[in-house]
């Protein structure tokens, strides 16, 4: 690919270039290839030519959509993510970073963070340190933005790239192609969808040359306007397909207030073309301002980036998942102890599939899976119940020395004062019942129950006849256990069972009640195991002596 140095947005008063313009792509065969031969319009003056599938600055024809990236594909994929730090990091965004993570991870690409923080008044301090945080707690690192500054296209928040947007903006002044608006209501008029006619309520686009300038030379605040040409917008989604619609109903938008500050959409296109970026991979939301990027994409004369936009994701209530509604944040699943990698892999099959019945795949395996062409269009759901079944999935799956490991901020020591190498087997006889780390203190409880609790099981003792023999003979048998390991220990009780002539729940109920002070629970022989040989051995002999005892 042609590099970028000279005509890049970073560099003042520069533009890219046309070797830029009509950048190289591969084919899925690996042979160079470029877009196609130039379109050529001698018959119609002025002659000209310009690169295929980049704005006609002639009412020729109307623009083109680029042709579907699924039979080419950039040299080098760029994507980016660009929370605005106004609070923190919730499911839905943390959903579109994780695609576009994947992604990127897939083709061998860049993923660049961006800090879209130009809303001054609704900033939150210390939100940005937060996503950077819950970020990087799912594993999603990027290679480009705060604090890995070495991508050369930066800087990374938009607050301090005032001055790109100014000379973008100028530029398509001097070109015609935007025009100083006098028109008071600012606000009002600011982002301006749905309007009726070119041009703004008070005509400013075809004020005569002489009264703008005068206008100006007298200080009258202005807005910048895109002076949006009357002609059909299109542009392929990889989701939705073609999209098209007249320019007409844009109307002409604002792209740099009255104190210079650029709008959402000016600024967006602008950052895109200065990073490079590829494929623009966001939630269907943004649907509605892709045309006006489109434009101004066209109107920078640069190649428009492959567009793919997410099903809007829904909460149980069937309402959009918003900040504002609730949504559950990345912190709650960090506080909660979901596993990173299982919230990963579930917000990945919000609106994907990865082509078979799989649910449950690793980090490795979603990103060889992910494809565009594998979204949806329809809305989606998100279900907190099956986020906690993946999980599940996750941790049962988990190396048990790894669950010991992560477990540890989440564990009551004080409650439960168990030695470094009793935690493994007491989890390993929990950990299929474990949805989340932070339920590990309750489960852990079924293990170690309070004294009541086990004085109320060997009162219940005293009323089975059996009972009395069964604990004698387990304990005998238990005592003789050695390595004291789950499959060895569940081996002798069957053994002693076989001994007096108890099985099922003659031989089990008594040995759980002892133990646990519950007739059901987790595997005996884990729970055994978990339990260590002494605690083990003392608790049958407490529970055989007080049902012997009583009369």
């Amino acid at each position: 690919m042609p590099t970028r140095s000279a005509g890049s947005l970073d560099s003042p008063g520069s533009w890219p270039s046309a070797s830029w313009r009509t950048w190289v792509r591969r084919s899925l065969t690996g042979a160079d290839r470029r877009l196609g031969p130039p379109t050529s319009h001698p018959s119609r003056p002025p002659h000209h030519t310009h690169p295929p599938f980049t704005r006609c600055h002639c009412p020729c024809h109307p623009i083109q959509p680029p042709p579907s990236p699924h039979a080419i594909v950039m040299t080098q994929v760029r994507t980016r993510f660009a929370p605005s730090p106004t609070g923190r990091l919730h499911v839905g965004n943390l959903r579109v970073a994780v695609f576009n993570h994947l992604f990127t991870r897939r083709h061998g690409g860049r993923f660049i963070l961006r800090v879209e923080d130009t809303d001054v008044e609704r900033n939150v301090e210390g939100s940005l340190e937060g996503i950077m945080e819950d970020l990087r707690w799912a594993g999603l690192d990027w290679d480009e933005g705060p604090g890995v500054e070495e991508g050369g296209r930066g800087p990374y928040r938009q607050s301090e790239r005032g001055r790109l947007y100014r000379e973008a903006a100028h530029r398509l002044e001097a070109e015609g192609r935007a025009y100083r608006c006098f028109c008071p209501d600012e606000g009002a008029e600011r982002e301006r969808d749905g309007a009726a006619e070119i041009g703004c309520p008070g005509g400013c686009r075809f004020l005569p040359a002489t009264e703008r300038t005068g206008r100006l030379e007298a200080g009258e605040p202005s807005v910048l306007r895109f002076a949006t040409p009357d002609e059909v917008v299109s542009f392929r989604d990889e989701v939705r397909g073609v999209i098209a619609m007249s320019a007409k109903d844009l109307g002409d938008f604002i792209i740099l207030r009255a104190d210079g500050r650029p709008t959402y959409n000016f600024a967006v296109v602008v950052d895109d073309v200065g990073m490079e970026i590829t494929h623009v991979i966001r939630g269907a939301g943004h649907l509605s301002n892709t045309p006006k990027q489109v434009l101004l994409f066209d109107a920078l004369g640069v190649d428009r980036p492959i567009f793919a936009h997410l099903p809007t994701v829904l909460g149980p209530d069937r309402k959009k998942l918003s900040k504002r509604r609730g949504a559950p944040g990345v912190a709650d699943f960090r506080a909660q102890g979901v596993p990173a990698d299982a919230v990963v892999n579930y917000l990945s099959l919000l609106g994907w599939s990865p082509g078979d019945d799989r649910e449950i795949l690793t980090r490795d395996e979603l990103v060889e899976a992910m494809d565009l062409g594998r979204i949806g269009a329809s809305n989606t759901i998100f279900d907190p119940e099956k986020l906690r079944w993946v999980s599940s999935q996750h941790l049962a799956a988990m190396p048990l020395d790894e669950v010991a490991r992560v477990v540890e901020p989440y564990l009551d020591r004080t409650r439960f004062p168990l030695r470094d190498e009793q935690i493994a087997p007491a989890l390993d006889a929990i950990r299929t019942r474990l949805e989340a780390l932070g339920e590990v203190n309750e489960h852990l409880a079924i293990l170690f129950p309070t004294d009541e609790v086990l004085q109320g099981a060997r009162d219940e003792l005293r009323h089975d006849p059996g009972a009395p023999s069964v604990l004698l003979a387990v304990r005998e048998a238990l005592a003789a256990v050695d390595p004291w390991e789950a499959d060895a220990l569940a081996a002798a009780v069957r053994a002693a069972g076989k001994e007096v002539g108890a099985r099922g729940k003659a031989l089990f109920h008594p040995v759980r009640l002892a133990l646990t002070g519950d007739r059901q629970g987790p595997d005996l022989g884990k729970v055994m195991a978990g339990l260590g040989r002494k605690r083990v051995l003392m608790l049958l002999d407490e529970s055989a002596g007080w049902v012997n005892s009583q009369p």
